[in-house]
């Protein structure tokens, strides 16, 4: 019998030991008040005069999404409408994906008027 597993299984368990050691952290006493010394301060948020009560909010996310599912739904309808002799999956595809954005939009609709 050789030793090689044995050594095999001594180097295996001191690469164990070494990796299930925890490194010993020390944290200064006064660390936080310097990291604190070090942040800049802190700027208020500028408010334009005259709007107080209203801030306006931009929506070019939403009117790019809502602009896409318009165009989507658009060329659904002329695809299905152009494609006399179309396979049934396909058009099963379209109404689907019709279905989908009418159920998404319906969604949105009503998340809209309750806000």
């Amino acid at each position: 019998m050789t030793q090689e597993p044995d050594l095999q299984r001594m180097e295996e368990d001191r690469m164990t030991r070494a990796l299930e050691q925890a490194p010993a952290v020390a944290v200064p006493a006064d660390f936080a008040a310097r990291l604190m010394e070090r942040l800049p301060e802190r700027k208020a948020a500028r408010v334009p005069a005259g709007s107080e009560w209203f801030v306006r909010r931009t929506h070019y996310g939403r009117n790019a999404m809502l602009a896409g599912a318009v165009l989507l739904c658009c060329l659904l309808v002329v695809a299905a409408a152009a494609s006399n002799r179309g396979s049934v999956a396909w058009e099963m595809a379209e109404w689907i994906a019709l279905a989908q954005l009418g159920g998404i939009a319906l969604w949105r609709g009503l998340a809209w008027r309750r806000a």
